[in-house]
């Protein structure tokens, strides 16, 4: 004869383990979904930005910009000058650059005649150029605010550095 107790209880641990897999991916994806913001959206932009301006495409990391920094610098002003001081006043030809971790930041200016940015990401970028003049590091705080429905990458202009 068989017994009936031993399927079941392997039967009442599969459901159980079944219940807490499913409750954890509810919570898991759920937490991704009603974040305080996409922080994920922000490092892709800061990504591609650098990813862009590491190839020497100076010109679509520029259409990454917030409008605000599309107004402070002209696209062709932007590409000359990056251009001019990645190779010839840097004497590098390209670099190499790590991403710190996203802090959202409530309350912040690009400088202080402009408007205030609610809920931007700040994520420090370090450059490291190998140049003719040896190697160094360029430390910048870059700043992702949310522009109608697209992430938009701006520096800070504050004087208070």
């Amino acid at each position: 004869m068989r017994r009936r107790g031993k399927g079941r209880a392997w039967l009442t641990i599969a459901i159980g383990v079944t219940i807490v897999w499913v409750l954890w991916l509810t919570w898991h994806n759920g937490a991704k979904l009603f974040s305080s913001g996409d922080k994920g959206g922000a490092i892709e932009l800061v990504e591609q930005f650098y990813q862009d301006e590491q190839a020497g495409d100076y010109g679509s990391a520029w259409e990454l910009f917030h409008p605000l920094m599309q107004k402070h610098y002209g696209k062709s002003e932007y590409i000359q000058k990056r251009a001019h001081v990645t190779m010839q006043d840097f004497g590098a030809q390209t670099f190499e650059y790590t991403l710190g971790p996203p802090k959202l930041l409530s309350g912040w200016k690009m400088s202080s005649d402009s408007a205030e940015f609610q809920n931007v990401y700040e994520i420090v970028v370090t450059q490291k150029f190998h140049s003719a003049y040896g190697n160094f590091e360029l430390i910048q705080s870059c700043y992702v605010a949310n522009e109608s429905g697209a992430w938009k990458l701006l520096w800070s202009f504050q004087n208070d550095v």
